[in-house]
């Protein structure tokens, strides 16, 4: 079904003035639906606009008889549909974050693939979706639908698990100054708590050489560093009393950040996400990929341009 199907809000967010909604992802599962719904008003707070839930259906899939496939009668899955939006709105009147005004809108299709098709059809300012599941079957074939979201999306995901709070206390960012690092430092800084912290975390590489060159280049590497960090903080517009520090670290992007962030009992880590191959993402992975499957509190990732 096309993503421009049962959706009568689509064109909010184009109009003057009018900031990008919040696309709030969910099944109608009650699991986790208040961590979701406030992960959802705390963006909404943070960047604006109205609060829109959408709800993705997965067509059945055909059942095999012999050489063919029996296709799937049209009405099951629009029944299908119909129920999850059923079970979303409840979900939401059910809840104490929920909202019964929100628009609800379900439809048939690849999650991954619609939400960021809706997401950039609306001219959302971010996904706000469940951090996802953890199975090794699903990270073998990248079926993890948050994951998925996550490399098919050109807009922010935030990704939230049941512990995630009302409002971070303390963010974590993995800072290597690309624009989409910056923009995650820059987004993180507006969802944290008033009087909060924001940690700007730069990972040095962990290559060391005794040669004259590698000591003459890794010493003017780190005479660079403290002006790149207060060029970022001068774009940073954190709410009052937020400290805003910077670490520099040592070793694996992705191992260092996650090190620091469990030893700083964070609540959020925001990263920017740079395009890889297919065959790049399946062998070595991504820092954002790394960092959703492996994080223990909830997870901005914010993409390149």
């Amino acid at each position: 079904m096309s993503v421009l199907a049962h959706d009568p809000v689509l064109h909010s967010a184009s109009l003057p003035g009018v900031s990008g909604p919040v696309l709030v992802a969910c099944d109608g599962a009650p699991v986790s639906s208040e961590a979701l719904f406030n992960a959802g008003r705390l963006a909404q707070r943070a960047f604006g606009g109205p609060l829109q839930v959408l709800g993705i259906c997965e067509p059945t899939p055909g059942v095999a008889a012999g050489m063919d496939v029996l296709p799937v009668p049209a009405d099951l899955d629009e029944a299908r549909r119909t129920s999850m939006v059923e079970d979303v709105r409840r979900t939401i009147s059910i809840s104490a974050a929920g909202d019964p005004t929100w628009p609800v809108d379900v439809q048939l299709g690849s999650p991954s693939r619609l939400l960021a098709a809706a997401a950039m059809h609306r001219h959302a300012s971010v996904i706000v979706m469940g951090i996802g599941r953890h199975n090794p079957l699903d990270r073998l074939f990248g079926t993890e639908t948050t994951l998925a979201t996550l490399r098919e999306s050109r807009v922010p995901v935030l990704a939230v698990g049941p512990d995630f709070p009302m409002q971070p206390i303390h963010a974590v960012v993995g800072l290597d100054f690309s624009t989409a690092s910056v923009e995650a430092a820059r987004l993180a800084a507006r969802l944290v708590a008033p009087n909060g912290q924001l940690t700007l975390v730069h990972v040095r590489p962990r290559f060391e050489h005794p040669s004259v060159d590698w000591q003459a280049w890794d010493a003017d590497y780190g005479r660079s560093l403290p002006p790149s960090f207060e060029q970022v903080r001068a774009r940073l517009d954190p709410p009052d009393g937020v400290i805003v520090e910077t670490v520099t670290v040592r070793g694996d992007p992705a191992a260092s950040l996650l090190s620091f962030a469990q030893q700083a009992q964070c609540d959020l880590i925001a990263v920017g996400t740079q395009r890889h191959s297919f065959l790049e993402r399946l062998v070595v992975g991504s820092v954002a990929t790394r960092v959703l499957r492996t994080a223990r509190c909830g997870v901005l990732a914010v993409p390149s341009a």
